[in-house]
């Protein structure tokens, strides 16, 4: 009878010392950024590009869609956007980036209205990746390689290059 509760004893002591073992080790994954997107996003300094995507109503251009947030104490601009062997025309020129705000490329969204962004150049064809270099007055360069997507589906409504107004989407696009 001693017997029996002692082993019951090291064994309620086991489990009492395992499961916190084994629970630790399910919990101690590396998490990994996700986003549910075709854009691309990266971190460059106190600034954050998310959801970048050229959409291309046609082959050799396409409207740069993204978001850029300053998370910094200063502020910052967008002076410029190249893409190889093709043009990028942002706005006027330079996009201002507040300290902790926000701008928005290509379409305006619930995080502000948009800044007509333009790419132009032969290597713009929906379904290729392309070398974009983005230039901040501060922050130096950034590069990113972005999706080129088809105008359609869930980027149909996106405006097409040169800031043109968006297409009217049927009020019920089900039959019925």
């Amino acid at each position: 009878m001693l017997s029996s509760r002692i082993g019951r004893g090291l064994a309620a002591g086991l489990v009492a010392v395992t499961l916190p073992v084994l629970a630790g080790c399910s919990s101690s994954g590396t998490q990994v950024a996700y986003t549910p997107s075709d854009g691309v996003w990266t971190n460059h300094g106190n600034l954050r590009l998310r959801n970048v995507v050229a959409v291309a109503p046609r082959e050799g251009e396409a409207t740069l869609v993204g978001t850029i947030f300053n998370n910094g104490s200063g502020a910052d601009a967008l002076t410029g956007v190249r893409v190889p062997g093709g043009q990028a025309k942002v706005g006027s020129g330079t996009v201002p980036l507040p300290a902790r705000a926000v701008a928005v490329l290509g379409d305006t969204t619930s995080l502000g209205t948009a800044v007509p962004t333009t790419l132009t150049g032969a290597g713009l064809k929906p379904g290729l990746a392309v070398p974009v270099t983005f230039r901040f007055q501060r922050a130096g360069t950034v590069r990113l390689d972005i999706l080129v997507v088809p105008r359609r589906g869930i980027w149909a409504t996106v405006p097409p290059p040169g800031g043109g107004p968006k297409p009217k989407l049927p009020s019920n696009p089900l039959p019925g």
